[in-house]
């Protein structure tokens, strides 16, 4: 891959960050953040699956929480790397 795509990659990843909130927080309180985001979603996806309606929001929310496990995942891992130091 090349220069150009992994700076692109960077730029919107920090994009996203930011968007979400998640550029502010030190180190210590993100997993804390992902915590909380995580049990609003998983709120919002209870709600939609009482109802017939609104498949659309309910699969963005079912991925979304996916994609909130996988992230405090890696700071799980991120964590145990950072306490063998």
């Amino acid at each position: 891959m090349n220069r150009t795509y992994h700076q692109s990659e960077k730029e919107r990843v920090w994009k996203w960050l930011s968007e979400a909130g998640l550029i502010d927080i030190t180190p210590d309180e993100f997993p804390e953040r992902v915590k909380e985001a995580k049990d609003l979603v998983m709120g919002r996806l209870s709600e939609l699956l009482e109802r017939t309606t609104d498949i659309r929001e309910r699969e963005s929310a079912a991925y979304s929480l996916a994609t909130l496990k996988r992230l405090e995942t890696t700071l799980g891992r991120g964590e145990k790397r950072h306490s063998h130091d």
